[in-house]
């Protein structure tokens, strides 16, 4: 038996969409983020230790390390 077979009809009907709300809430998320730390001025980013290059990244994953 596999794992969708032991799963009830009725929640793996529910799978689907919520796995794709919440990938689309995190996308926002991301998104607002990433508006936020491009609207810093440099200093401040320097201040928190990220550059410009890196927001994308921040945004994406929510630290500095790489």
């Amino acid at each position: 038996m596999t794992k969708i077979e032991s799963v009830p009809r009725s929640a793996r009907q529910w799978r689907l969409p919520s796995t794709l709300l919440a990938r689309l809430a995190r996308r926002w998320r991301h998104r607002c983020d990433r508006r936020h730390l491009e609207a810093m001025p440099d200093f401040m980013l320097k201040d928190i230790g990220i550059s410009r290059s890196d927001i994308d990244y921040v945004a994406a994953h929510g630290e500095t390390t790489r």
